[in-house]
């Protein structure tokens, strides 16, 4: 069977390429078919984990073909003929072949990583067009030539801009429960780099009325981005000891599910 296949003839959304990456920097392998596992992802791809919302990058072959790009160009999994701009939007769910199914949540960033792969030209036209992320709410398997179809608005959105995202995720942790900076990082899907900007945004979160004393640092601290987060976590029955470190592990917030809830 072909890598890449033109289905311009066939009837509905169509996969036309498949793709994973066994290790970040690495060179991706063309499939003509992979096995996915439910809320984890793509078996033998780097991005496969139960926690954040990029399981997965689908991207319009559309797109691809109006800039002349391959799908391993973008840094794209699985690419699809067929599709409008909107069946791609936050909240719709992709049905991919006979059994798995796609959440999407949100539009991929264009990242300077692209820059080794892309043309330059190319690259200042790619925003809004690289495809969208989302996370497997079943598993089976896909292959080159699997047909596609939407379902609209299924799941609440997930906000595009980081800073959102990081609120909207805040908003979500349960009272009586906290979360650190590395897992809430993972949450997001952001960059390393992020964990510098951590700071700040908690004290916007704050300072919007967020429970942003619920996140401690990596290493089961209080942070320092607002006064009293001690007494404030205590009120919900979370105990630090003097030294401003959680005393019970069993607070961490399990958040496995959250973009797999409709709530």
């Amino acid at each position: 069977m072909p890598l890449y296949v033109s289905l311009q003839a066939q009837p509905g959304p169509l996969v036309t390429a498949l793709m994973t990456k066994p290790a970040r920097h690495e060179p991706m392998q063309a499939r003509d078919s992979v096995a996915v596992q439910a809320h984890q992802g793509l078996i033998g791809d780097c991005h496969a984990h139960p926690l954040g919302p990029r399981q997965v990058l689908v991207v319009r072959q559309e797109d691809l073909d109006r800039h002349g790009l391959g799908i391993w160009q973008v840094r794209a999994n699985i690419a699809v003929r067929g599709l409008s701009v909107e069946a791609l939007a936050s909240g719709n769910v992709l049905e991919i072949g006979a059994q798995a199914q796609v959440r999407v949540t949100h539009e991929c960033e264009v990242c300077k990583v692209l820059r080794h792969y892309v043309p330059a030209e190319t690259f200042k036209e790619l925003p809004g067009q690289r495809g969208s992320l989302g996370v497997f709410l079943t598993g089976g398997e896909i292959a080159v030539g699997d047909a596609v179809s939407v379902q609209s608005a299924v799941y609440p959105n997930v906000p595009e801009r980081v800073y959102d995202r990081l609120g909207w995720l805040v908003a979500r942790i349960p009272h009586g429960e906290v979360l650190t900076y590395a897992t809430l990082i993972q949450l997001m899907g952001a960059a390393r780099p992020y964990f510098r900007v951590l700071p700040k945004y908690l004290r916007r979160a704050t300072d919007a009325g967020l429970p942003a004393h619920r996140v401690l640092t990596t290493s089961l601290m209080v942070t320092g981005h607002m006064d009293a987060q001690a007494s404030l976590l205590a009120a919900e029955g979370v105990s630090m000891d003097d030294a401003g470190a959680l005393r019970d592990p069993a607070r961490l917030w399990d958040a496995r599910d959250v973009y797999f809830t409709r709530t």
